[in-house]
């Protein structure tokens, strides 16, 4: 594969709503061929989150940029602050939440690409997991 970069700039990225989420795209499939990860920054309003939910094929990789996350790893959790970051396999069940006041602002960074056709499967209304936390 040949060599390639790719310069982002903030008021050139790739914008999408989803779920009561604002994700920022950095680097997506659509955007950059070829790329072996993809990143976005992600924000999450007061008391929202991003339910339950795996990813079969991706690694994940989350950074605390702004905020405090309920993060949550199979029936673990833990609050990450700013500078804090989490590693997540693929196929390991994981939520993150909005614990603090104002957004929560995250990175993550999602490899390999090969892994993005099998897409994000929720699994908040499953059990152990609908019983985790209340909603």
């Amino acid at each position: 594969m040949p060599e390639q970069w790719k310069f982002s700039k903030e008021k050139d990225l790739m914008f999408e709503q989803a779920f009561g989420r604002d994700h920022y795209w950095h680097y997506h499939p659509d955007t950059i061929e070829g790329a072996r990860s993809y990143m976005v920054k992600v924000v999450v309003p007061e008391g929202k989150g991003h339910d339950f939910h795996r990813h079969p094929e991706m690694h994940e990789i989350l950074y605390i940029l702004k905020g405090r996350a309920e993060q949550w790893i199979e029936g673990e959790m833990q609050y990450l602050e700013e500078g804090d970051s989490i590693y997540i396999d693929a196929d390991v069940v994981h939520g993150t939440f909005n614990a603090g006041e104002g957004p929560l602002e995250f990175l993550a960074v999602l490899s390999p690409p090969e892994g993005w056709a099998a897409g994000t499967l929720d699994v908040s209304d499953e059990e152990p997991y609908a019983s985790y936390r209340s909603k």
